[in-house]
């Protein structure tokens, strides 16, 4: 019977076959909604083109058992969201450090590690850092990664408060970044990201110079005056200009005081005695502006390279400088080189040292090796 002849339409029985297919597509759009509502509850999801993805793989599974049902088969792929890392770190910022376009890379890295599901804290302070560290350490808990996020002087802090097997990795913002250059790692939020999630551990040797930790160098005479100087006048961000005026001040001023220097070994006992108008001590290789004064120091020997200037007085200052930058300074029969392990500081008058580029007091001054103290995160 027709529609045309005024019959009413009956519907008729319904095919099971269709209500199993609305079945199946009811359970995969729940599903894809679910995955993607938990990817973005627990920030897993790396931003928000990600779901249209998830929605798009339910779907293409979907289409692809309606078409199979014909043939009898069936295909099933199982839909998980991306798992978090387990990795977390710790963000130790120094206010003073980094200006600009530095400091916009923080809230940079933050996103990222959000993104990629990576638990992290903000920390300011040393003393809070040092208690989570110690936390985790009685508690047995892994320690976190600490980004030190600021220069030299920031980084030589982090050490002093964290232990050796507590990794860290330097996001570089302030003035010369010298270990930061020496490990090749720049202040990029990507790349300290990569550096994160596909760097190595290195460990490294450390310095104590009056209780106090450094990384690369401890320096006494012309140049740690200048930079009690700088110390002096610092107001902020400090930039390489800020050093001219400084310079020429000591220049006009500094006197080129004795400095006696004397090395000692394990037991305790005087090596070597000298009296000399300029001393350094280098864990690493590095100096301001690029400078090799002892480029054949190693941060892994469990020595500190010491290196001394005997001439006192601005021309010889002058000279040390002219030699320093040919790279002829170690050439000189005045200039003499030397592993320790342990080392003294001392003068009649009022001399400045400083360590990693910052102003640390005045001497006397007592320096030790403290071989495979820090443990570093390098790139691959």
């Amino acid at each position: 019977m027709s529609l045309d002849e005024g019959k009413p339409f009956r519907r008729g029985k319904r095919d099971p076959s269709v209500d199993r297919v609305r079945a199946t597509a009811r359970s995969f759009t729940a599903r894809a909604i679910h995955g993607v509502k938990g990817c973005y509850q627990r920030g897993k999801c790396q931003d928000k083109a990600d779901s249209p993805s998830i929605l798009r793989e339910s779907g293409w599974n979907l289409r692809r058992m309606m078409r199979q049902r014909g043939s009898g088969t069936r295909e099933t792929r199982t839909f998980s969201a991306p798992r978090a890392m387990t990795l977390d770190v710790i963000l130790f910022t120094s206010p003073k450090a980094g200006s600009g376009a530095a400091r916009e890379q923080l809230p940079r890295l933050a996103e990222m590690l959000a993104a990629a599901g990576i638990e992290y804290q903000r920390i300011a302070c040393p003393r809070e850092l040092n208690a989570v560290v110690t936390r985790r350490r009685e508690t047995g808990v892994s320690q976190p990664v600490v980004v030190a996020a600021g220069g030299d002087g920031t980084i030589s802090l982090v050490a002093s408060s964290t232990f050796p097997e507590t990794p860290l990795l330097p996001m570089p913002m302030g003035t010369e970044n010298l270990l930061a250059r020496y490990l090749g790692q720049s202040n990029d939020a990507g790349a300290v990201m990569k550096t994160l999630t596909d760097g190595r551990a290195v460990q490294i040797d450390a310095g104590e110079a009056n209780g106090r930790l450094f990384l690369i160098m401890a320096t006494a005479g012309f140049d740690a005056e200048v930079v009690r100087r700088v110390h002096l006048r610092r107001k902020g961000h400090i930039r390489r200009h800020s050093y001219l005026k400084p310079i020429w001040q000591t220049c006009r001023a500094y006197q080129f005081p004795a400095i006696r220097v004397t090395a000692i070994d394990v037991n305790g006992e005087v090596i070597q005695q000298r009296q000399v108008g300029w001393a350094m001590a280098f864990n690493l290789p590095c100096y301001a502006a690029g400078l090799r004064i002892h480029p054949s120091a190693t941060g892994d020997d469990g020595n500190l390279d010491l290196i001394t200037f005997a001439g006192r007085g601005l021309l010889s200052g002058f000279g040390y400088a002219l030699g320093i930058v040919t790279g002829m300074h170690r050439r000189f029969a005045s200039v003499q080189e030397n592993h320790v392990l342990s080392l003294r500081f001392e003068s009649d008058q009022r001399v400045a040292y400083e360590l990693d580029g910052d102003y640390a007091g005045r001497l006397p001054l007592e320096i030790k090796t403290l071989p495979q103290r820090v443990r570093l995160l390098v790139s691959g």
